[in-house]
């Protein structure tokens, strides 16, 4: 018998978008892009950039919610 993957993410969060995320330890990340998801030790996490270009690791488990930060015209003309 094969077994078959399969895959819960519905593509809810767009690479290169900014984003506010929140963990259930009541910590939260703002203005972060999100750049895909990566495994860690066979495990799938979460993988964003913050502003000062750190990488941030999010293990689903410990996700609370995640916002979409929209960017105004403004925002994008400062290069932000």
């Amino acid at each position: 018998m094969r077994s078959r993957s399969i895959n819960f993410d519905e593509g809810l969060l767009q690479e290169d978008k900014v984003y506010a995320v929140g963990t259930n330890d009541g910590k939260e990340f703002r203005r972060v892009v999100y750049g895909g998801t990566r495994l860690m030790n066979g495990k799938p996490m979460m993988i964003f950039k913050t502003e000062d270009n750190l990488q941030l690791s999010v293990n689903p488990s410990f996700h609370t919610y995640t916002l979409e930060e929209i960017q105004t015209e403004e925002d994008q003309q400062k290069g932000g």
